[in-house]
């Protein structure tokens, strides 16, 4: 009698934990969700990368969160800000590891081959590298004069393209020296954002016109077309699904991920995120594949999200 009692009290425990959300582990993005910036709300949200059900806060930062990019085999990631520096956290605990660079306006940082960190130093137009260890400074890498760097993303080719928010451009830097390769400016009235590689094309995000810019991949980078939504007025991060190669687009004004057809560029959801942030949002990041992701970091609730 008292074992069956028992019995039941603990079935009865395991059924208000399902029910509460009083899970023992607090639930973590796995392979392939979805991460996105807040730089008002100082947050980075977690979503699943296939439905866009909300996970949870992975974690609450201080420096009004603009970029995340994932390392693509250190369990780290990397969010910058407008101020305090380019944050280093676990990318699977949340946990805060390390500061680069100076408390001024550094919009992302991105990882080299060689485990350093470079970071985009928006407010003094340069690109620095920093020691991916120590987080002691190593060079100046690149200097932008009037380009206020945005987003960072490495091409296909190798080569790492940065979006100048400033002067309404992307350049085309050696991934090793830091020399400009490349250069384009986008129509007037353009402060870019960030960068995407689709299908041979380079995709570009920017404020003020609010599109997504469409340009070939030759030295001429010629323009071959835009897309965008009509209600869009702080256009951010962009990035392809590895789910079903779609094109997905941040907006700070809907305060909403919108979702593209990568053919068509035809927008085929412009309300991903369930529920709504209900607050202006920046970046997005899938986290990517080649990381420990604990098989226990689940509940209930994430598991009923996934079948939705």
């Amino acid at each position: 009698m008292i074992l069956a009692t028992r019995s039941r009290t603990s079935l009865l425990t395991l059924a208000l934990i399902g029910t509460l959300g009083l899970a023992a582990a607090p639930a973590r993005a796995a392979i392939g969700d979805m991460y996105i910036t807040g730089d008002v709300s100082n947050t980075v949200r977690m979503y699943t990368g296939v439905t866009g059900s909300f996970l949870g806060n992975f974690t609450l930062t201080t420096n009004s969160p603009l970029s995340i990019d994932f390392g693509t085999t250190n369990n780290r990631v990397l969010v910058g800000g407008f101020t305090g520096g380019v944050f280093e956290y676990d990318a699977t605990t949340g946990a805060y590891i390390k500061t680069y660079g100076p408390a001024v306006w550094q919009w992302s940082g991105i990882y080299r081959a060689n485990g350093n960190v470079l970071v985009a130093e928006t407010a003094n137009d340069k690109i620095v590298e920093y020691d991916g260890v120590s987080g002691a400074f190593i060079q100046v890498f690149a200097t932008l004069p009037g380009g206020m760097p945005s987003d960072m993303r490495y091409g296909p080719n190798g080569n790492l393209y940065v979006g100048l928010y400033g002067s309404a451009g992307v350049v085309e830097l050696d991934p090793n020296s830091g020399a400009i390769i490349t250069a384009w400016n986008l129509p007037p009235g353009s402060r870019t954002n960030d960068v995407e590689f689709l299908n041979g094309e380079i995709l570009v995000t920017a404020l003020g016109t609010n599109l997504v810019y469409r340009y070939d991949s030759t030295p001429a980078h010629n323009l071959l077309g835009t897309f965008g939504n009509a209600f869009w007025g702080n256009t951010h991060g962009i990035e392809i699904s590895p789910h079903n190669g779609h094109i997905y687009v941040v907006d700070g004004v809907t305060a909403q991920l919108h979702e593209f057809d990568p053919i068509t560029f035809a927008e085929l959801n412009p309300t991903v995120l369930s529920p709504a942030p209900g607050d202006k949002i920046v970046d997005i990041a899938f986290r990517p594949a080649g990381e420990p992701t604990p098989a226990a970091n689940t509940t209930w609730g994430r598991i009923k999200s996934l079948r939705r």
